[in-house]
């Protein structure tokens, strides 16, 4: 196999195994009585950096501003969120992530990713996945530098 065959071997590997480990958070989300809407909707506020109004939130996601906030009101009783008022105009409503709906995020995310790829290199010989753990340092260091 040339480097070519070999480059393209990698890639498809790394994009099957987030593909698998998108699948699993969404499974794990569903398991804790999630909408994949819902779950999605937790993910962009913690990747926020200032608090989102549902306005914004509306235009980010191009859904309907009652869309969004039916979601957020589910996600409200559920505890993983809170609508805050701005400090600076207290007509106006931000969406923040609760501590809970975080812990919950990081929960999802450590499953569906540290757990998955624990119980999966369980049964690789230890040799393997040293070999491939160092790969995979050589590759990041090397794509870091480009």
């Amino acid at each position: 196999m040339n480097i070519s065959e070999k480059t393209e071997e990698i890639v498809r590997n790394v994009r099957l195994i987030n593909k698998i480990i998108h699948m699993k958070r969404h499974e794990i989300a569903q398991g804790n009585n999630l909408t994949l809407d819902q779950f999605h909707t937790l993910i962009y506020l913690k990747n926020t950096a200032n608090p989102p109004t549902i306005g914004e939130m509306a235009v980010e996601t191009k859904k309907a501003q009652n869309t969004i906030s039916e979601r957020i009101s589910r996600l409200e009783e559920k505890g993983y969120v809170e609508r805050i008022k701005d400090k600076n105009d207290r007509r106006v409503s931000r969406v923040i992530l609760t501590g809970a709906g975080a812990e919950l995020i990081n929960s999802i995310n450590y499953q569906a990713s540290n757990e998955l790829i624990r119980k999966a290199l369980i049964d690789i010989e230890a040799d393997v996945v040293d070999k491939m753990l160092y790969g995979l340092d050589e590759l990041a260091k090397r794509l870091e530098e480009k």
